[in-house]
């Protein structure tokens, strides 16, 4: 006869882990109901108005073998506060943020791009970082 119950274990946010003894047909719906979690998260993803950036950051957070619940939801509200924080930056430095960090733009290609001094755009996104800090930190 099968075994009435198996173990699940789940590593908690601190790193500690719990054991869990389920039945076989309730570890069988938990993975599925995981794998249905993930698919939709991933169609929501693809449906937000969320800038490459997060994005990029997302996916990783998501593909994240070694991620359990707990980590995804942790991962995933400190992406949302860096969008919430990067929301507040000014669209000067917002985009030029964005193409420093995400396109990889050197400060003089972004003053090229934009017709102005790179001293304007260093200091520009240092403020920018600064801001973030002070938002993230609160």
């Amino acid at each position: 006869m099968d075994k009435p119950l198996v173990t699940i274990t789940y590593k908690t946010a601190n790193g500690s882990k719990i054991c869990v003894e389920v039945s076989t047909s309730v570890k069988e719906l938990l993975e599925q109901s995981d794998r249905q979690i993930r698919s939709q998260r991933r169609q929501d993803r693809r449906h937000l108005d969320y800038m490459g950036f997060i994005d990029g950051l997302t996916d990783a957070a998501m593909n994240d073998p070694q991620a359990d619940a707990a980590d995804l939801v942790m991962k995933l509200e400190s992406y949302r506060q860096l969008y919430a924080a990067i929301n507040k930056l000014s669209e000067v430095q917002r985009r030029r943020l964005l193409l420093h960090f995400v396109e990889n733009l050197s400060y003089r290609q972004i003053a090229e791009l934009e017709g102005v001094n790179p001293f304007a755009v260093s200091h520009s996104i240092k403020r920018a970082l600064i801001q973030l800090k002070e938002c993230i930190t609160d």
